[in-house]
């Protein structure tokens, strides 16, 4: 005879905290003194310690740490959390349930929506937290906050979902009009952390509390969640295999939608309208599970589909994996921004970035005034150290998109070299 302590709430906990995590960062930021002698001797090293160079900044900077939550979403490892946890993080440190400690790399991330996605490697596979269906929420039912408020370690709040489709603004712009509200205790460090049902379901993931009152939280919905990890985790935004077909949800089914030519889908048998059914004996009702079957193959696997063709036959199409094709990062440089570039010699004292070796004339980088000499830090914000960097950066690029761009010029002054960077936006052609 069970306990009447072990109610739904006990037991969805008991099911989802395993999949919680405690999220620690390390942030470098720039500390500018009010003495005028001492900022200025902090700007002559920020110029030698800048994005030119590998060494980490010292004099003029702190590093500073943050704590938060997160969820994992894949037992291969894969956390949701809230971009501003990780925003502009140096470190990014993992520490499940049971005490183990891992080291995170951001996959993905986007500040509008305020999430970002995490990858950590353990060696088997981890809890994952199981997702709600779309919109299914009732008002004034129990809900459940997950996370490590203050850095209290997987605490637990018990509330109701307070309402659903509130408001989020920025200043007089409706961002969105979707966002869950809760009476469930949400306090710093609980963002990024699960918000789910008495079923132990995800439906949100906790984003903020309103700091003028109490006991009102604020979650992003299940809905908004699945959308952005679907486009992550597909294929062409992962960038590890290839199957040369898209695939897409259409009236409540998986259908192919598009077949490169030649490709490895198309010499196995795919066509554009077949249903996916099944991936290597897997049923597949979404393309979010479609997608995280994906994530456990490897260039060179053989994989099995189980389609239903257009005109309703059943069909089975087996096709071995390609790698993702890597874009030509010099190509794609000089194709769109008229810049040839290469990695820094041997003995060059500045090792980061990429040098610009010639420029096209009447190019976007000549246009904007780059010469050869002049080193590229940055590309759209990401820091570039290789051509491969350089292509997986510009490949999703169109033209007549700009492009912001971070440009070093190298100066001598005094005997030492000076690295003057300046951001500028190449639109591209």
């Amino acid at each position: 005879m069970s306990s009447r302590r072990r109610t739904p709430i006990v037991e969805a906990v008991e099911r989802v905290l395993p999949a919680v995590v405690n999220i620690g960062t390390e942030q470098i930021v720039r500390v500018v003194p009010t003495d005028p002698v001492q900022r200025f001797r902090a700007e002559v090293f920020d110029r030698l310690f800048g994005d030119m160079w590998r060494q980490p900044p010292m004099t003029g900077y702190q590093v500073r740490h943050s704590l938060g939550s997160g969820v994992i979403v894949d037992s291969l490892g894969y956390i949701l959390t809230n971009f501003h946890v990780v925003e502009r993080a140096t470190v990014i440190r993992v520490t499940l349930v049971d005490g183990r400690l891992f080291t995170a790399r951001l996959v993905a991330a986007d500040e509008l929506n305020d999430l970002a996605l995490l990858k950590i490697d353990p060696p088997e596979p981890l809890a994952e937290v199981r997702f709600a269906k779309d919109n299914d929420l009732m008002l004034g039912e129990p809900v459940i906050a997950l996370g490590n408020p203050f850095g209290l370690a997987h605490t637990v709040t018990v509330g109701v979902l307070s309402a659903c489709n509130r408001e989020a603004r920025y200043g007089d712009q409706v961002l969105f009009r979707d966002i869950l509200q809760t009476d469930a205790a949400v306090n710093p460090g609980s963002s990024g952390g699960p918000l789910i049902n008495a079923d132990g379901e995800l439906i949100g993931i906790n984003v903020a509390i309103h700091q003028e009152a109490q006991n009102i939280g604020f979650a992003v919905p299940v809905q908004r969640v699945r959308a952005l990890l679907t486009h992550w985790l597909s294929p062409r935004t992962m960038k590890t295999i290839s199957l040369a077909m898209d695939v897409a949800e259409q009236d409540g089914k998986l259908r192919v939608t598009s077949v490169d030519p030649g490709g490895v889908a198309e010499r196995a048998g795919v066509r554009v309208g077949d249903r996916v059914m099944a991936l290597n004996g897997m049923s597949l009702s979404s393309l979010l599970e479609y997608y995280r079957a994906l994530l456990r193959v490897q260039p060179g696997d053989t994989l099995t589909l189980t389609l239903v063709s257009s005109d309703d036959r059943p069909k089975v199409a087996r096709l071995v994996v390609a790698p993702y094709p890597r874009p030509d990062g010099a190509a794609l440089a000089w194709q769109r921004l008229g810049l040839e570039l290469a990695p820094p010699e041997p003995d060059d004292p500045i090792r980061g970035g990429l040098r610009v070796v010639r420029v096209r004339p009447g190019g976007p980088a000549d246009r904007a005034g780059v010469r050869p000499g002049h080193r590229i830090a940055r590309l759209a914000g990401r820091a570039v150290t290789s051509l491969d960097e350089v292509g997986a950066v510009l490949e999703p690029v169109r033209p007549g998109e700009v492009v912001p761009v971070s440009v070093a010029a190298i100066e001598t002054g005094e005997g030492i070299l000076i690295a003057r960077t300046q951001t500028i936006g190449l639109t591209t052609e």
